[in-house]
């Protein structure tokens, strides 16, 4: 549950900051998904370490790319279908990966701001 609720603020940030390194932030919320997602293969001994390794990186990557001011990124809520097949036109295996994972983040929450990580993922070219 940590995990995911460290990957729903990742997809939120992602769709609020509008970013100075678009590429890098994807995986200030992919990486912690991927963890989640392996998380049931390892002992669970190595899952509070995992966790801590997955913070520590989403913590990272938004302090050292994260802009200095947000830039307007104009997106709509759309649904998660458009979403998957928007991400799917663009092709860039970053915003597949993103949409993918904001997909994921928007079932658990409802959040329609995950929504729109994606596309903004698309406007910005990551």
């Amino acid at each position: 549950m940590a995990l995911d609720a460290l990957v729903d603020a990742a997809v939120v940030a992602y769709a609020s900051w509008a970013h100075g390194s678009p590429t890098m932030l994807v995986h200030a919320a992919t990486a912690p998904n991927a963890v989640a997602a392996v998380l049931p293969s390892l002992p669970q001994a190595l899952w509070l370490s995992s966790f801590d390794a997955a913070w520590s990186a989403t913590a990272a990557v938004f302090a050292a790319y994260r802009p200095a001011a947000p830039r307007q990124v104009r997106t709509e809520v759309t649904t998660p279908a458009d979403v998957l097949a928007r991400a799917v036109a663009h092709g860039g295996e970053h915003v597949i990966k993103l949409a993918d994972t904001a997909l994921g983040s928007h079932e658990r929450t409802s959040s329609p701001r995950a929504l729109t990580a994606a596309p903004a993922a698309i406007e910005l070219d990551a």
